[in-house]
């Protein structure tokens, strides 16, 4: 079977396109079927939030995970066994984790070109009738809908981390390195045990009130994930060591105290 060649056309932020998705369309869910989602930390944090399930669980049953030649781990929704490679989470009725869908299922049809957000492709399928639907968006207000702003905004400080100088400099990751960003930004009810049960914060001068709100907010966690990571990757003043503990690693010749 000849594959479908899309029409694709360029798009800026203030410019119009049409396009609805709805039960009523008989193409309604072939769109997520055989493609590659990629997912960010704050896409697991919330498939979390929506299933129920722990980070591990999540992680286990519905992604897979490789890396990419500079190391970072880059994990993938897991399609189902079956003949047409469905999404795990839709039925016939839909997404039945549409409110806490990942950001790459928010932004279908556009499709940015950089990272910067500034062109936008979207790609035209004849067997896609979302395009001939009468509602009409700007990219601008497609994002606003989708609510990917605060996607964007979550996801800001993981794209801080992969596209850091320290590989646009070549650099890479080794597998215990790259472990440690996948445990700490994306197995977020490890990173939590590992805060709360070790002797982190005697170590590291880290807020009271922050501490507290690491405890239950998920998203406070997250942010502070990726501030620990870029101390520990990029030796970055991300974070500080409280007065002994600085002692006690100047006296130990520069390493880290355990």
């Amino acid at each position: 079977m000849k594959k479908e060649d899309p029409e694709k056309v360029l798009f800026t932020l203030n410019e119009k396109f049409r396009f609805e998705c709805h039960q009523g369309l008989p193409c309604f869910n072939t769109c997520c079927r055989d493609i590659s989602i990629f997912l960010t930390p704050y896409d697991v944090l919330r498939m979390c939030r929506s299933t129920g399930l722990s980070s591990q669980e999540l992680l286990e049953k519905y992604t897979t995970t490789m890396l990419a030649d500079d190391g970072i781990p880059l994990v993938m929704l897991k399609m189902r066994d079956d003949e047409k490679e469905t999404c795990p989470f839709v039925e016939p009725d839909g997404c039945v984790i549409y409110q806490d869908r990942p950001w790459s299922c928010r932004m279908y049809p556009v499709f940015p070109l950089s990272s910067e957000e500034v062109e936008f492709l979207i790609e035209k399928r004849a067997s896609c009738l979302g395009f001939q639907e009468d509602r009409e968006f700007t990219v601008r207000e497609w994002k606003t809908n989708q609510d990917i702003d605060s996607y964007d905004e979550m996801n800001k400080g993981y794209k801080e981390i992969t596209q850091h100088e320290f590989f646009q400099k070549g650099n890479t990751l080794d597998a215990g390195k790259a472990k440690l960003l996948y445990s700490a930004c994306y197995d977020l009810d490890w990173f939590r045990k590992f805060l709360f049960n070790t002797k982190f914060f005697e170590k590291y001068d880290v807020e009271n009130d922050l501490i507290e709100r690491m405890r239950n907010d998920d998203e406070e966690l997250l942010k502070f994930s990726y501030r620990w990571v870029r101390s520990i990757l990029f030796s970055e003043d991300t974070l500080r060591l409280k007065d002994e503990a600085m002692e006690k690693l100047l006296q130990a010749g520069g390493r880290e105290p355990s």
